[in-house]
C-alpha cells in the first residue's frame, strides 16, 4: 500500500514539475495567502454569515503550508504538499477497511487513489483546503473505529481546514451511529424505517427538486462528463447489493457513509443546506464510500492469490492511465505557459528594489507569491490598485494612466503582459467562474514612456 501511495505521489509531483502550476484560479489565491504569512502579515479569521468571505475563508491549510514554505521555495510547496496530502487519504481509507475486512482493503485504496477522478480533482481546481479537510474526514472515521480519543482533534482539524467537509464528517458519523443502532431492531422494523426515510426524502424533493443534478442529466455534454468522472461507481452498485444482503459492520458503515453524503448533496442542491457549499463540490466526497463498496464487489471474486494479484494489477494500470489522461487533458488549457514561468523567474532574478508590478491578468498575479513583489491586482492579497490594470489594458498612454502610475512613487514600476493575453485574448480557461476571460490588451505602449525590457512570449515594460 505504501508503494501504491508512493506511485501516486511520484506521478503527481512529476506532472506539476513539468507544468510549473496552473495559470490562474484558486491555486494563485492559496499561494498569495501563504506569501502574506511569509511577509509577516496576518490572515483575518471570522465566522460564516458574520464576517466577510475574506475573513471566514478557511486558512488552516495555509498556516500549515507556511511552515514548509519557510524552509522550501513557495512554488515547490504548492506543487508538492497538496499531492502529499491527497496521497495520505487513501492510506487512511485502507486502514479503515483493513480493520474490518482485510481482503477488501487494497482494492478500496486503489479505487480511491486512481480510479475516481474526484480524488485528484482537488489538485486540478486548486481545492487544497478541501483536500486537507477530506483527509481529516477519513481520519475521523478511522478514529471512531480505532482510537475514539483522537476524534475531537480530527474534527477540529477538519473545521480549521474547511468547515464544508466538517459538515459532511458529522453527517457521516451520525448516519453510521444510527445504522449501527438499527441492528438492535428486528429486520422488518429496520426495513420499514429505511423505507420511511426514503419516502420522506422523495416527498420533500417533489416540491424542492435538486436543480444541479437535474441540469446535469438535461445537458448531453454535462451528462457525458459526469459519467466519465463517476464510471467506477458501477462496481459500487454491485457492492451495494452485496452490502445490503450481508449486512455486517463494514457494509453498514459504507452504506450509511454514502447515504449521508447523498443526503447532504440533495439538501444543498434543493435549498436548506445551500450555505454549506455547492452540490458539485459536495458530491466529490461521495467517491470515498463508493470506493469501499466497489472493493466489496471485487473482494467477492473467487480465485487463488495469483488471480487476485492480477486483478489488482489490472486495476492499478487502468487507474494510472486514467489519472494521467485526466491530468494531461488540463495541461494545455489550464497549465501555466512556460513563457510566463520564465518571465516571472526572470523578474525574481533581477533583484530590483522599490518595485511594484501592474499585472494585466491573473497569470501575472503569480508574481507576488513567487517573487514577493506586490502586484496591482491579486486574487486575495498583494494588490495595491484594483482599477489600474483595466485602465492600462484600455490605453496605456492615456494621461490619467500615466499620472496614476507616476503617483505610485516607486523607482521601478513594471507592467506585465502575459503570453496568454498576447497570444489568446478573450481566452476563458477552465474553472474560470471567478476569473473571466483574458483581456485584449492595447499593446501601443509608447517608447517615450515605457521601456520594453523583456519580450520572450510574455512582455515586461518598465515605466519611465
Amino acid at each position: 500500500m505504501i508503494g501504491i501511495a508512493s506511485l501516486y505521489l511520484i506521478t503527481g509531483v512529476i506532472f506539476f514539475d513539468r507544468i510549473a502550476m496552473w495559470m490562474s484560479g484558486d491555486a494563485v489565491a492559496h499561494a498569495e495567502l501563504i506569501r502574506t504569512l511569509l511577509d509577516g502579515g496576518k490572515l483575518p479569521v471570522g465566522l460564516p454569515r458574520v464576517g466577510s468571505y475574506w475573513e471566514y475563508y478557511p486558512k488552516g491549510f495555509h498556516h500549515y503550508a507556511y511552515l514548509w514554505a519557510r524552509v522550501f521555495p513557495l512554488l515547490d510547496v504548492i506543487q508538492v504538499l497538496p499531492v502529499v496530502i491527497t496521497s495520505v487519504t487513501p492510506l487512511l481509507l485502507y486502514s479503515i477497511v483493513r480493520e474490518m475486512r482485510a481482503e477488501a482493503a487494497m482494492h478500496a485504496a486503489v479505487l480511491a487513489t486512481f480510479l475516481f477522478p474526484a480524488h485528484y480533482s482537488h489538485l486540478i481546481w486548486g481545492g487544497y483546503p478541501t483536500a486537507t479537510s477530506e483527509m481529516l474526514l477519513v481520519a475521523s472515521v478511522l478514529s471512531w473505529i480505532a482510537e475514539m480519543r483522537a476524534l475531537p482533534v480530527m474534527l477540529l482539524g477538519a473545521l480549521l481546514a474547511h468547515a464544508r467537509v466538517l459538515a459532511i464528517a458529522i453527517a457521516v458519523l451520525i448516519s453510521w451511529a444510527a445504522a449501527a443502532n438499527l441492528r438492535r431492531l428486528r429486520a422488518i422494523h429496520q426495513q420499514l424505517l429505511v423505507l420511511a426515510a426514503a419516502a420522506a426524502v422523495a416527498l420533500y424533493l417533489i416540491p424542492h427538486p435538486p436543480d444541479y443534478l437535474i441540469s446535469v442529466f438535461r445537458d448531453r455534454i454535462q451528462t457525458s462528463d459526469f459519467v466519465a468522472r463517476w464510471y467506477p461507481a458501477i462496481l459500487a452498485l454491485l457492492g451495494s447489493v452485496i452490502a445490503l444482503l450481508r449486512d455486517d459492520r463494514l457494509d453498514r458503515m459504507a452504506l450509511s457513509w454514502a447515504a449521508a453524503v447523498v443526503a447532504v448533496v440533495l439538501l444543498a442542491d434543493s435549498g436548506p443546506l445551500s450555505f454549506i457549499g455547492t452540490p458539485d463540490r459536495l458530491l466529490l466526497e461521495l467517491y470515498l464510500p463508493l470506493s469501499i463498496l466497489g472493493a466489496l464487489a471485487l473482494a467477492r471474486i473467487d480465485g487463488d492469490l495469483r488471480l487476485r494479484g492480477a486483478l489488482l494489477l489490472a486495476l492499478l494500470v487502468l487507474g494510472i492511465i486514467s489519472m494521467m489522461v485526466v491530468l494531461e487533458s488540463y495541461a494545455g488549457s489550464w497549465g501555466m505557459p512556460r513563457e510566463d514561468y520564465d518571465a516571472i523567474m526572470w523578474i525574481k532574478a533581477q533583484n530590483l528594489s522599490d518595485v511594484v508590478v501592474v499585472n494585466l491578468d491573473e497569470t501575472g498575479a503569480w508574481i507576488y507569491p513567487i517573487t514577493g513583489i506586490r502586484v496591482a491586482r491579486g486574487r486575495f492579497t498583494g494588490g495595491f490598485s484594483y482599477s489600474l490594470p483595466g485602465m492600462v489594458i484600455e490605453d496605456p498612454n492615456d494621461p490619467a494612466v500615466l499620472e496614476a502610475i507616476g503617483n505610485l512613487g516607486r523607482r521601478n514600476v513594471l507592467v506585465y503582459v502575459s503570453s496568454v493575453s498576447i497570444r489568446s485574448p478573450g481566452y476563458l480557461p477552465p474553472f474560470a467562474e471567478h476569473h473571466g476571460a483574458y483581456p485584449k490588451v492595447n499593446m501601443s505602449f509608447s517608447p517615450e514612456r515605457y521601456d520594453l525590457i523583456y519580450d520572450r512570449g510574455a512582455r515586461i515594460y518598465r515605466f519611465r
